[in-house]
């Protein structure tokens, strides 16, 4: 991926003195903490209160599955409806789900209703990352060689969620597991809020191209950016609870957020680099060189005895999950009219939530059965995976109308 001379300004200093943009970024970062908060929240409150990695990874498991299901539904809404209009009514369902979690973990309620109540926590969070994407677009409509740099930023910030997210979640399960989930529950609500009151960047409502209001999952690039991202959410879900037990089980309870951030640090690293640089290849082979990167990086994690050898190897098994996230939205951009946008971006979400769903039933199975180590190799099979579906169908992934595409 050879980077194109510079031309004008590369840093990220007049893409945030864009009027209302930083402020809209920040919020939606406190308002995703959530995203970060409530998967590890949730293994460690059930592993508390049920001693069972087993059915923590499945209560996790429907959280992450309620991130697929309820996402593109409300993302459609916010494209038809507007922000403002969708957004508080998830915020509510979020608050029964977590309220409910926290207070029924720890009773004799049935499985079934602790799942329904993981299913709906994401509810809010889950939609910000669509919802600030869409904002971008709209704001830089008349200035296309600015929205990969956005996404870009918008990528190290979702790293920032993920390194401060897991450490107040562990920091709080130090008094109880209950703190991180009341505690993602706050800052989901503050951050949310603060978004929606800032109307002026709000993207208007637009009436969909073809007048049919079909979905966005029409596109056949989209469904297959969904297909690979399913899989790079696979190895996101077992590289979360496997760190978890690793630590665990060499007796460093704390161990397991400080790995999950050195890998995201390891994110955030690579997502400001990549968004100084202009790329003479295409998002289409950046994402397919991205998927290759994801699995050289999970090498070391099968390989690691120690925390201590750990560490270097979450830190760079990070390293390509921004630029392979980058490059996926920006191709949704490509894909996907303007008009069902938000549905777009959140279908990759989607996509993302199912893999974690099932990274996290899996490698809590595999953690409880044969050791953390063993469940790392399922991660490692994810990112394969999560190539070869995007290079077998990498024709879908060329824009329709190559010369009205983004800049990416």
């Amino acid at each position: 991926m050879t980077p194109a001379p510079a031309t004008g300004a590369r840093g990220y200093g007049p893409l945030l003195r864009t009027p209302g943009a930083l402020a809209f970024s920040l919020a939606a970062l406190v308002g995703r903490l959530p995203i970060a908060m409530l998967g590890i929240g949730t293994v460690l409150l059930v592993e508390d209160r049920r001693s069972s990695y087993a059915l923590a990874g499945l209560v996790s498991a429907a959280y992450a599955g309620g991130v697929a299901v309820l996402g593109p539904a409300l993302s459609r809404l916010v494209d038809r409806r507007g922000q403002r209009r969708v957004l508080p009514w998830a915020l509510l369902l979020s608050a029964v789900g977590t309220g409910g979690l926290v207070l029924l973990a720890g009773t004799s309620a049935p499985v079934p209703v602790l799942l329904a109540c993981a299913a709906v926590m994401s509810a809010a969070s889950s939609q910000l990352g669509s919802c600030v994407r869409a904002r971008w677009s709209a704001l830089l409509r008349d200035r296309p060689e600015e929205i990969s740099r956005a996404y870009a930023w918008e990528a190290v910030v979702d790293e920032v969620v993920f390194v401060l997210g897991p450490l107040v979640v562990v920091l709080g399960a130090l008094v109880d597991p209950a703190v991180g989930l009341l505690a993602a529950l706050g800052l989901g609500a503050v951050g949310t809020l603060a978004f929606l009151a800032l109307r002026s960047t709000e993207p208007p409502v637009l009436p969909p191209v073809d007048g049919a209001g079909r979905s966005a999952l029409t596109s056949a690039g989209l469904r297959t950016l969904t297909v690979s991202m399913l899989c790079v959410g696979l190895l996101f879900g077992t590289v979360e609870v496997s760190m978890v037990a690793f630590a665990q089980e060499r007796g460093s309870e704390a161990g397991g957020g400080l790995l999950l951030a050195l890998v995201a640090g390891g994110s955030a690293a690579a997502g400001l680099l990549y968004g100084t640089v202009h790329w003479r290849a295409s998002a289409r082979r950046r994402y397919l060189l991205g998927t290759l990167g994801l699995a050289a990086g999970l090498v070391p994690l099968m390989l690691a005895q120690t925390v201590g050898w750990m560490a270097p190897a979450a830190l760079l098994a990070g390293v390509a999950i921004s630029p392979v996230l980058i490059a996926a939205f920006g191709l949704v951009e490509d894909l996907v009219p303007a008009a069902a946008r938000t549905e777009g971006f959140s279908w990759l979400n989607s996509g993302l939530g199912v893999g974690v769903a099932v990274g996290f039933a899996v490698s809590g199975a595999v953690a409880d059965g044969a050791g953390a180590r063993a469940a790392f190799v399922v991660s490692f099979c994810g990112a394969l995976a999560a190539g070869a579906v995007a290079l077998l169908a990498r024709d879908t992934l060329l824009p329709a109308q190559p010369a009205a595409r983004t800049r990416v």
